[in-house]
């Protein structure tokens, strides 16, 4: 076996225990060191955006994230430990995404022992501010104007389960309104003389949950998939004895790869103005495009790839959006979906990454760069 299984598992380790949720200053220095170690030269942002690159002529990309969303309450385990229980390893981060990080680290080793061999180019990028940035901080935007001549690439987002490893083709996109409803804010005792924007809300309730929904197939998979619209946030807080004068909102768009930021953008006016008249403000905030891939040869090099292994391949579309739709849209850089650790995990308490799912992932990828080279 070419991947060092306990060097993967302290890498891991290493990264869950450097919070990242507010910057990857400190992770983004502690995986440059490692890159650095192995002999690479590495480009680093003053965001922790990084680039390591190996072999000459075609890329081909392997993207991870460096970020993580806050730790949250509840844990049963130390959320930045790293430890370790029945085959899991815990922390968070530890799915979505540093094993796809630490997975790329020992990649990026193998592939430096065995330079020599290498026909094309590997580009490694380790990004900051996924979670929920605009694309002015996302990193991949912030460094896609450095990547030139790259073919194609795998993004090493959660997608394995046991000995399935999933292929993601492709995503939705996702774009978050927030609706501002204005009333006439009151002392509770007197509610005759205010205007409670909270009670106009149900009636916009009724109208989000039957907006209009649109279905497509993506051909690669067969799926059929759709759109949707969610509330997400309700705010009318301004004292338990007065009446609100504001409620805001928050809406989550989850759209198709077809679909244009703010393309639905007049009808959720339309809805806004049915259920409140003038007195509202909707705002569009963070609209990510969705992408689909539609590259059969390349799908089919990952299955045999995976196969190879004994494991099972599982193509799909991914509900959830992720920077491959940035490298898409914006950097015109086809990739899948393909990594360690499990997206139904992603975010939760007490994430963690099964190990041997971990090295079954690293293993697929490493398969695919290697066909990949040979092509």
């Amino acid at each position: 076996m070419e991947i060092d299984e306990e060097r993967l598992v302290s890498t891991l380790q290493s990264l869950v225990k450097i919070p990242s949720f507010k910057d990857s200053i400190d992770i983004s220095r502690w995986v440059k060191d490692e890159l650095q170690g192995f002999g690479y030269e590495v480009y680093s942002d003053s965001d922790g955006n990084l680039i390591a690159e190996i072999g000459k002529g075609p890329g081909f990309l392997l993207n991870a994230h460096l970020d993580t969303v806050g730790p949250g309450e509840g844990w049963k385990h130390d959320p930045f430990s790293g430890e370790i229980h029945d085959g899991k390893l815990y922390g968070r981060g530890a799915s979505d995404c540093k094993a796809g990080v630490a997975a790329m680290i020992e990649i990026a080793r193998i592939l430096k022992r065995d330079e020599k061999k290498l026909r094309k180019r590997v580009v490694f990028t380790f990004t900051a501010f996924e979670e929920g940035y605009s694309e002015g901080e996302n990193g991949v935007c912030r460094i896609l104007p450095k990547l030139k001549g790259i073919d194609k690439g795998l993004s090493l987002e959660p997608s394995a389960l046991g000995k399935t490893i999933g292929i993601a083709v492709g995503c939705r996109g996702s774009t978050f309104y927030h609706v501002e409803i204005f009333g006439k804010r009151g002392h509770s005792s007197r509610p005759h003389l205010s205007d409670n924007p909270v009670y106009k809300f149900p009636a916009f309730l009724e109208r989000i949950k039957h907006f209009p929904r649109r279905k497509t197939m993506i051909p690669l998979t067969g799926e059929i998939v759709n759109d949707q619209i969610t509330v997400t946030e309700i705010h009318a807080e301004e004292g338990a004895n007065v009446v609100p004068g504001v409620c805001r909102v928050t809406l989550d768009r989850r759209s198709l790869p077809d679909e244009k930021p703010g393309e639905v953008d007049g009808k959720l006016e339309r809805i806004c103005r049915q259920a409140f008249g003038n007195k509202f403000r909707m705002m569009r905030e963070n609209a990510k495009q969705g992408y689909y891939f539609d590259d059969r040869r390349f799908l089919d090099m990952c299955v045999n790839a995976v196969e190879s292994l004994g494991l099972k391949a599982k193509p799909y579309f991914q509900q959830a959006r992720i920077d491959s739709s940035l490298l898409y849209n914006l950097g015109n850089i086809g990739s899948f979906m393909l990594g360690p650790g499990s997206m139904n995990l992603a975010h939760q308490i007490d994430e963690h990454c099964e190990i041997e799912g971990m090295f079954r992932a690293t293993e697929a990828v490493l398969e695919v760069i290697r066909r990949w080279d040979k092509g």
